[in-house]
């Protein structure tokens, strides 16, 4: 239920400050839930990472919902550098749900497959975060 804020330490000597929020609930614009309070974190991002559960049904409804929930409490917040992150790419059936959800975003959605739980991709992950926060101070600069 609380945001947990954390440094990743690069091996170029580098860090990033990164926030895990916890899923926004419908309504989250409305202050449904810990909504108001969790989108006040997110304003402060500049790079944006949406993490899915490979194991739900159909896990771009995650995405739409969590993008509406952004555009809803401040327009264009959810256009901001991101990534989507495939996770528990480890259990049966998200290989398919992985295939579908490339289909359903957009062509330039950049969607990393992880397991968390594995420790697959991890690395690719952490690269690619950072390659979005630098080219997001370049573009601000």
């Amino acid at each position: 239920l609380n945001p947990h804020i954390g440094m990743v330490q690069y091996s170029d000597l580098s860090q990033l400050a990164v926030a895990d929020l916890p899923g926004l609930l419908p309504g989250a614009h409305r202050n449904h839930g810990l909504g108001i309070a969790f989108l006040r974190h997110i304003e402060r991002c500049a790079v944006l990472v949406f993490v899915l559960d490979m194991g739900q049904e159909e896990p771009w409804l995650q995405l739409e919902q969590l993008r509406y929930e952004l555009e809803q409490y401040e327009p264009g917040l959810s256009l901001r550098p991101s990534a989507v992150i495939a996770n528990k790419m480890d259990l049966e059936g998200s290989g398919e749900s992985f295939l579908e959800l490339r289909e359903r975003v957009e062509a330039d959605t950049d969607i990393i497959p992880v397991s968390g739980k594995m420790g697959i991709n991890l690395a690719n992950l952490l690269v690619r975060i950072k390659e979005l926060n630098d080219s997001y101070v370049v573009e601000e600069k």
